[in-house]
């Protein structure tokens, strides 16, 4: 069993706390965030975590996620969409684990009309000051 979201989630909790926000998984599934982060005293901050996974044949460094809730395999394509894209009112960041180069911080309304999303070089990464709201 692959557990590399599970990882990704533990890590950027880690990483939150070690950044100075109290960090809290919800506790049903039926949520589409993975954790819930604040600063004391401040407005909790939905997060959705995702492991990028590197795109090998690009000339940059690479990596991509999907920005929806995956179905399962056994909808038909062209009968139903394969992924629920998110939408504004599912969470308030989007956390993408680029490996060694850290975490890159989105917030929805950057992303949601994408069904993918690509993090490279050129593009924020360990901008924890997105979470100074």
């Amino acid at each position: 069993m692959n557990r590399a979201g599970d990882i990704s989630e533990l890590k950027f909790m880690l990483q939150a706390t070690e950044y100075g926000l109290d960090a809290f998984t919800p506790f049903s599934h039926s949520v589409k965030c993975d954790c819930i982060v604040m600063k004391a005293g401040g407005k909790p901050i939905r997060v959705q975590v995702k492991k990028g996974v590197r795109i090998k044949r690009c000339k940059k460094i690479t990596y991509k996620v999907v920005v929806g809730s995956c179905k399962s395999s056994t909808f038909k394509r062209g009968d139903n969409p394969r992924i629920a894209r998110y939408t504004e009112d599912d969470f308030d960041i989007l956390a993408i684990d680029c490996g060694d180069y850290g975490f890159s911080f989105w917030k929805v309304t950057d992303v949601c009309h994408q069904t993918t999303w690509r993090w490279n070089e050129t593009k924020p990464s360990n901008n924890w000051e997105i979470f100074n709201v």
